[in-house]
């Protein structure tokens, strides 16, 4: 290829060439190309196919075949197996329902499997409340036996019950099915469960009680009630719950417990009935106090069921002369034996006028007070009619009440420690302090007018709860074993005493608990062999469910006593020391009378065993 620089160098010294030749642009590098407007691939070479083609149509066709066979044979199995969802249980009853009515529920079992369901049987669960009409039925779950249940076999069975319970409450109804399929041992559950309302309580209950009253007068209440149930009702009680401010005086008929709950018995369709309620109520002006009744039925474990309920409701208003006892600024006191207590005694002109010569008067009632103790302040106690008198005699505060003026006295009494507890009317010890303001002259403009203020201060004593713990090696009740005293890694076993003292007013769900330390052992043996104790092997507790504790019991009657044996194994660090045998013990329960939970404890019982007589010093102590 010539030199391009060259070639220029001849054209420009030609001696013959032209001009324009000249400025002829030499060709120093290559034109470039022009891009085409579309890209051109080139034709890859075909790589011949791994499997030829009737190869493939093979694989396909055997993909396929193998996909029918499984989903066939996956249908076949599913078929043929017992599922729950191919069996229906269906319970029909009515929506709703007057309460004390009687419903029956149809339960409709369908097998819609291939196989039959062995061994089934049918768990119904009444609605708490009912009243169960079918023989042999305990409690609200009834367990029925169906056998075997064939394939397409449809199953129906009824039950049926008194329906009780408040108005527009939910009762619902749950049915169990439990089965063994054919050819297997697995136990399956198929369920149901269906709701029914109460369309109207079986018992009515209405009040009837005045709009409005002044505060301290005594009021009456009278509660209505009606059987609206099908059938008889029986073992009936009625719980009235009161206001605060309202001091119970007296019912018809009585109620035994301070007027709180009567026994009903038993109610026909349609029967009707009341009770009277009379007692004073003390508040605030145009303060709203709400009575609220209940009827129904208690079990055997203290759980309420109510039939039907009431409210009724009135307003208090000022008295024109107001007196009012509080106690740790209270109208009610629950107080211990021995106690000490002071009241105050407020009192107060709401009239327009002035009041001369007032006279404030304060008796008390009932039993259990130490009148020694009796301490009256700017007045004088007279112990031949048990009566507290201030008047302006005693109180120049009370020779003239200007209108809305108000002051107060103090007053200090006390219960008897030693409550006596003779025979069974020594129960339920209340004192009852009642109050009376009246004007010595009558102010003007208030002829014929009553103008007298009450209240009442009531004071309820609780019972008191002993509770004694003994152990003994030489025991009178129990046959004890091992060395005494007690040798390093060899069991001596004692017996230990619960006893239960109660005085005077009745205890229910009262449980009694303590614990062995680890090194202690439970023997399992009890006096009395039927008494209700569990004893936990993991943390070691002892707890003994002596539920109902009557009033009197140790002194009309035995304790009620739980003796038990247990065995120690002490340990070396524990040579010449007098280790616990149990920690210490505690008793709980719920004082019927004043509605309220307390509890009691006694001290640990060690190895000193201060209570067996037969027990000398050198034996308290572990040896080696």
């Amino acid at each position: 290829m010539a030199d391009p620089l060259e070639e220029l160098r001849k054209r420009l010294y030609k001696k013959e060439g032209s001009f324009e030749a000249r400025l002829r642009r030499p060709e120093l590098t290559p034109h470039p190309e022009k891009a085409p407007l579309f890209w051109k691939e080139e034709a890859m070479p075909k790589s011949p196919s791994p499997y030829p083609r009737k190869k493939l149509w093979i694989i396909i066709f055997s993909l396929i075949l193998l996909a029918a066979a499984g989903g066939a044979f996956y249908f076949f199995v599913f078929s043929q197996s017992v599922s729950s969802r191919k069996i229906d249980l269906v319970i029909a009853a009515p929506d709703s329902a007057v309460g004390g009515e009687r419903i029956v529920w149809e339960v409709v079992l369908t097998n819609n499997n291939k196989k039959a369901l062995e061994s089934s049987e049918l768990i119904f669960e009444y609605p708490p409340g009912s009243k169960i009409l079918e023989t042999g039925v305990k409690g609200l779950r009834f367990r029925k036996s169906l056998g075997r249940i064939g394939p397409g076999e449809v199953v129906k069975i009824s039950f049926s019950a008194f329906l009780f319970g408040f108005e527009g409450e939910e009762k619902r109804v749950r049915a169990s099915l439990e089965y063994r399929p054919e050819d297997s041992s697995a136990i399956l559950v198929k369920e149901g469960e269906l709701s029914t309302f109460i369309s109207r309580a079986p018992v009515g209950i209405s009040f009837e009680l005045p709009t409005e009253i002044r505060a301290g007068q005594e009021l009456e209440v009278k509660i209505n009630y009606v059987s609206n149930s099908e059938s008889t009702l029986e073992n009936l009680m009625l719980e009235l719950e009161t206001p605060p401010g309202f001091v119970f005086k007296k019912s018809i008929p009585q109620s035994g417990a301070g007027g709180r709950s009567w026994r009903i018995g038993s109610l026909e369709p349609g029967e009707k009935g009341s009770i009277i309620v009379g007692g004073i109520l003390s508040g605030g002006e145009l303060e709203e106090k709400s009575f609220k009744a209940q009827m129904g039925v208690r079990d055997n474990l203290g759980e309420f069921s109510a039939y039907g309920q009431g409210v009724g409701t009135l307003t208090l208003r000022r008295p024109f002369l107001e007196v009012d006892a509080k106690v740790n600024g209270a109208d009610s006191y629950v107080a211990r034996p021995g106690e000490s207590l002071e009241a105050e005694i407020f009192f107060k002109n709401n009239l327009s006028v002035p009041v001369q010569n007032v006279v404030i008067e304060g008796t008390f009632l009932g039993r259990g007070l130490d009148e020694r103790q009796i301490r009256v302040r700017d007045g004088n106690y007279r112990s031949a009619d048990k009566k507290i008198i201030w008047n302006a005699s005693s109180a120049d505060s009370l020779r003239q009440l200007e209108p809305g003026e108000e002051s107060s006295f103090r007053l200090q009494f006390a219960f008897l420690e030693d409550v006596p507890v003779r025979t069974s009317a020594d129960r339920e010890f209340k004192v009852v302090l009642n109050l009376k303001i009246t004007p010595g002259i009558l102010p003007p403009g208030f002829f014929g007018t009553d103008v007298t203020g009450e209240d009442i201060l009531e004071l309820k004593l609780a019972t008191r709860l002993q509770l004694v713990r003994r152990g003994f090696y030489f025991s009178p009740l129990l046959s004890n074993s091992g060395s005494m005293p007690p040798k390093v890694g060899r069991e001596t076993t004692f017996s230990v005493t619960w006893s239960l003292i109660n005085s005077t007013n009745d205890l229910e769900n009262v449980l009694v608990r303590s614990s062995l330390p680890s090194y202690m052992n439970w023997k399992g043996i009890l006096i009395p062999g039927d008494a209700a104790v569990n004893y936990d092997p993991n943390s070691g507790e002892i707890l003994w469910r002596v539920g109902e504790l009557k009033a009197g019991v140790g002194y009309l009657s035995p304790a009620r006593e739980l003796t038990f044996q247990i065995g120690l194994i002490p340990s070396s660090n524990q040579v010449g020391q007098a280790p616990e045998l149990i920690p210490k013990v505690t008793a709980e329960g719920k004082d019927t009378f004043i509605d309220s939970l307390f509890s009691v404890e006694a001290p640990a019982l060690t190895l000193e065993l201060e209570d067996d007589p037969k027990i000398e010093i050198g034996q308290t102590r572990v040896v080696p």
